[in-house]
């Protein structure tokens, strides 16, 4: 994977966990405004994804978006909003990271 690529699905990441984050607190699309900057997030993370995978197949780029993204948003959630990850959810997660360490290496 290059270096170009790897900004690039990195940046995919942050900017689907922000939207994450954004939709959280949108409450249900309750503040509109929260709800639409989430989308637009999701719509650019996805344009960085396309363009990721232009240099690496997309079973790894999507692989290392969606991963991720998933572990980056459960920690952040943790840390933000005191979500409680049991040990399965730890577990869960380590499954995650090391799937996507093992398609990067084999992609």
């Amino acid at each position: 994977m290059t270096p170009f690529a790897l900004l690039l699905i990195v940046g995919a990441v942050a900017l689907d966990v922000l939207a994450n984050l954004l939709l959280k607190r949108s409450d249900g699309f309750r503040h509109k405004g929260l709800g639409m900057a989430a989308v637009a997030l999701v719509l650019l993370a996805f344009t960085l994804l396309g363009v990721a995978v232009r240099e690496v197949p997309v079973a790894v780029a999507y692989a290392a978006w969606g991963g991720l993204g998933i572990v980056t948003t459960a920690l952040l959630s943790r840390r933000l909003d005191g979500t409680r990850l049991t040990p399965t959810a730890w577990a869960g997660l380590a499954i995650i990271l090391g799937s996507v360490a093992l398609l990067h290496s084999h992609g």
